[in-house]
């Protein structure tokens, strides 16, 4: 059923400090996502969270008609390169390792995709790397999608960056 992909370009991403939202800008759309698990909190509170990067490979993003988004994506981390403590800190939060190598976290997602403004993300700063991710839809998607509402990030006098009244900050991983 999911048998159509387009590729979207991420290189900022955001995270209310609540830790609730999660929001990936991209070059085509902006992503507006809920964490239930609160777990981008602790980690955005991690001294080393320069550390994680999301693994693409093991990501996935599917969209309906309505531009809806489900999935989930997956953090990890080398766990070699950890002081015990950390290693210790990751596994709290529910990060396994499955192949020796890494350890990772499978955060579930569900939000909605919107179009972008082009005064939103020019002066945040900017991940360490480029994230590329196929983001699915069904092969009748594009003559029956709904029409993509303007996104609800806006940009306060004081520079904030805000989903209606709720704070969001740069996220300052890889």
């Amino acid at each position: 059923m999911w048998d159509k992909k387009y590729n979207e370009t991420f290189r900022q991403f955001l995270v209310s400090k609540d830790g609730q939202y999660v929001v990936f800008l991209g070059k085509n759309y902006h992503y507006i996502f809920t964490d239930n698990l609160s777990a981008i909190k602790e980690l955005l509170l991690w001294q080393n969270r320069n550390l994680l990067f999301i693994n693409i490979e093991k990501t996935f993003l599917k969209l309906d008609l309505q531009n809806n988004v489900t999935g989930h994506a997956v953090i990890e981390s080398f766990f070699n390169k950890l002081p015990r403590a950390d290693y210790e800190f990751l596994r709290s939060l529910g990060f396994r390792s499955e192949d020796g190598n890494a350890l990772s976290l499978k955060i579930n997602l569900v939000g909605k995709r919107y179009l972008p403004r082009d005064d939103i993300g020019e002066y945040l700063p900017m991940l360490d790397r480029t994230y590329i991710v196929p983001v699915h839809y069904s092969s009748t998607f594009w003559s029956k999608v709904g029409k993509v509402a303007l996104t609800p990030i806006t940009v306060a006098a004081d520079a904030t960056i805000l989903i209606g009244k709720i704070v969001l900050q740069p996220f300052r991983g890889n």
